[in-house]
C-alpha cells in the first residue's frame, strides 16, 4: 500500500497515484508561495522513499496544469532529481510531461533534464 499522500497547499494540488511499476504525480494549479520548500521538499523526499522501497522504475510528473512555478518550487525539483541520481546505478527514470506553450515549462523542464540526462526524460506534449 501507497504511503504517498495528495498535498493540497495554497493552490496547488499534486495528487500522487501508483501504478504498475511506476509512480505518477499529477500538479495542478500554482507554486507561488513564499517557500514552497516547506511543503514540497517533505513531498518529494517522501516521493522518492517509496520508489525506492516499492522499487519502482520510472517516476511520471505531469505539470501540464501547473500554470507556474517560482524559482523556489523548481529548486525543490532539483534538489529531488539530485537526490534520485545518487541512487545511481539503481536509480528510477523521472519522466517530466510538460506542454512548452507554458513558458515556465518551455524554459525550466528541459533545463531539469540537463542536470541528470540518464535520468530525467522530458516529454513534450506538443512535439
Amino acid at each position: 500500500m501507497s504511503e504517498l499522500q495528495t498535498l493540497s497547499a495554497d493552490g496547488l494540488q499534486v495528487v500522487p497515484t501508483i501504478s504498475g511499476d511506476a509512480v505518477r504525480i499529477k500538479m495542478t494549479g500554482a507554486v507561488e508561495m513564499r517557500d514552497p520548500g516547506e511543503v514540497l521538499t517533505p513531498f518529494w523526499n517522501e516521493v522518492d522513499d517509496e520508489a525506492r522501497r516499492l522499487a519502482v522504475k520510472r517516476v511520471e510528473v505531469d505539470v501540464r496544469d501547473l500554470n507556474f512555478m517560482n524559482s523556489s518550487g523548481i529548486l525543490t525539483l532539483v534538489r529531488w532529481i539530485t537526490k534520485a541520481k545518487s541512487h545511481a546505478p539503481h536509480a528510477y527514470q523521472i519522466a517530466l510531461q510538460y506542454d512548452r506553450n507554458v513558458t515556465w515549462q518551455r524554459t525550466s523542464i528541459p533545463t531539469l533534464a540537463k542536470l541528470a540526462p540518464s535520468l530525467v526524460i522530458p516529454t513534450d506534449i506538443n512535439a
